[in-house]
């Protein structure tokens, strides 16, 4: 399991948070209505029927568009104001409507099953409890705009609904017999077993939502470098877009080197294929128009590094590049903005001149952080890091090690050794652990592709 703990952690906050905002805004009437039941028996509403239907409408409406709305708010807690709103717009709008109708189902399902035996009190509570679940999961799920992922989040919903209507009977039972030895005499209340329930509501939704997302999911992408660093984004469409767009699928804010529609991710079956469609994109170092992704692939778009996954595939367990296989006939948006396939063949990697680099060399940076700028020096033993005394130092790239590589001379050619670093050597898009250098070749290092050239 590969769960983005950091998104897991937002959405529990954002959970119970939207559980104690539902108990604060309905606890108030909830009392009121006990205390007067406790003295003066039962009203004219609690007989009526239309009332308690439109009552839990209401609070199934609130409490799907509170919590749908809360956890929309926590994923895109990093994003511009103008994406939150959208996105939480659509969560509370959704939430609201789908919410209504769950409270209303959920009323007349659960006055059935008591109806029938008043052991039936707790299943009815769980069935009651996950519509409301439901609703919740469909508002964050339209949020995220796929049916797939829609779907993921309305079942987490579902099971987080019934975890908590499971348990809230219990809670309420116990904390009634505490209050009612606490202070004998006094009205029973049963405020502090729905603070309980409401806010574990709110967490098990929250909780659920990001597991059951976290199961289903097939490939993914994580951001490597960044204010986002760490967080994973789910591949449910077939069509993914990457860019400065605020309603990109995957946003990336604050590089304005990076395109509104910088890239998508073509997505069919178990193939993924990154297309540069408004600016360059690099994948293991090699700047391309287009490439098939492997698990564990590293592509750059602008100065965002961010790493490939597909589940059930180790590191280093997946075919060459060189002999993937698009699928047949794939689709694309518009021959005007895509290539009519990604295949391998297709890819636009420089190939370099058959010449071994010899002598004084120099390395100009063609993609990254260190864009145009050389590095020259003679034959002998060099570093490449962020470490002082590297004579390539790349200290504005910050997915390149300490002691990355090193260049030495051994009287007749080049050669380029990893030294053990975090994110790998790679070499015209083939990752390695020693090189013979030719001119022309480039040299990949974290975010930063170095060109080699003669003097």
């Amino acid at each position: 399991m590969h769960i983005d703990r950091s998104r897991l952690f937002r959405l529990l906050l954002a959970g119970a948070f939207a559980g104690f905002v539902i108990f604060c805004l309905f606890n108030p009437g909830v009392v009121k209505e006990e205390v007067d039941f406790y003295k003066f028996g039962p009203s004219e509403a609690d007989r009526d029927p239309a009332a308690v239907l439109l009552a839990m409408t209401m609070f199934g409406a609130a409490f799907a568009a509170m919590i749908g709305g809360m956890l929309a708010l926590a994923d895109e807690v990093y994003s511009p104001p103008k994406r939150i709103a959208i996105r939480m717009g659509i969560a509370v709008g959704v939430g609201l409507v789908i919410g209504a109708i769950a409270g209303l189902i959920s009323q007349m399902v659960f006055g059935i099953l008591v109806a029938t035996s008043t052991l039936l009190v707790i299943p009815a509570r769980v069935v009651s409890w996950a519509t409301f679940g439901f609703g919740a999961g469909a508002g964050l799920g339209a949020a995220l705009g796929s049916w797939r992922r829609a779907g993921m989040c309305m079942l987490g919903g579902a099971v987080g609904g019934c975890i908590a209507g499971g348990l809230f009977d219990m809670i309420c039972a116990a904390t009634g017999a505490a209050a009612a030895l606490a202070h004998p005499g006094e009205p029973p209340t049963g405020s502090l077993g729905r603070f309980i329930g409401f806010v574990l509501m709110g967490i098990t939704v929250a909780v659920t939502v990001a597991f059951v997302e976290d199961i289903a999911k097939q490939s993914w992408v994580t951001v490597l470098s960044g204010p986002k660093e760490g967080r994973s984004y789910i591949l449910s469409k077939p069509t993914t877009t990457i860019g400065r767009d605020e309603l990109a699928d995957i946003p990336l804010f604050g590089d304005m080197t990076v395109a509104k529609q910088h890239a998508v991710l073509h997505m069919q079956g178990n193939v993924v294929a990154l297309q540069g469609v408004g600016g360059p994109v690099a994948v293991n170092g090699a700047v391309v128009q287009a490439a098939v992704l492997r698990p564990w692939d590293t592509f750059c778009v602008g100065r965002w590094s961010l790493r490939f996954h597909q589940k059930g595939v180790q590191r280093g367990a997946f075919q060459d590049f060189n002999s993937a296989q698009p699928p047949k006939n794939p689709s694309y948006p518009s021959p005007a903005v895509a290539r009519p396939a990604y295949a391998p063949s297709q890819v636009t990697i420089s190939q370099p001149v058959v010449r071994t680099a010899a002598g004084n060399l120099s390395l100009l940076a063609a993609a990254g952080p260190h864009l145009n700028q050389r590095f020259s020096f003679e034959p002998g033993t060099v570093r490449i890091g962020r470490e002082a005394g590297c004579a390539v130092l790349l200290t504005s790239d910050p997915m390149v090690s300490r002691n990355h590589a090193e260049l030495r001379w051994n009287g007749s050619s080049w050669i380029v050794r990893d030294l053990g670093s975090r994110n790998g050597l790679w070499v015209n898009g083939v990752r390695v652990t020693e090189h013979t250098l030719n001119i022309g070749d480039q040299i990949g290092v974290g975010q930063t592709l170095l060109r080699v050239e003669g003097l």
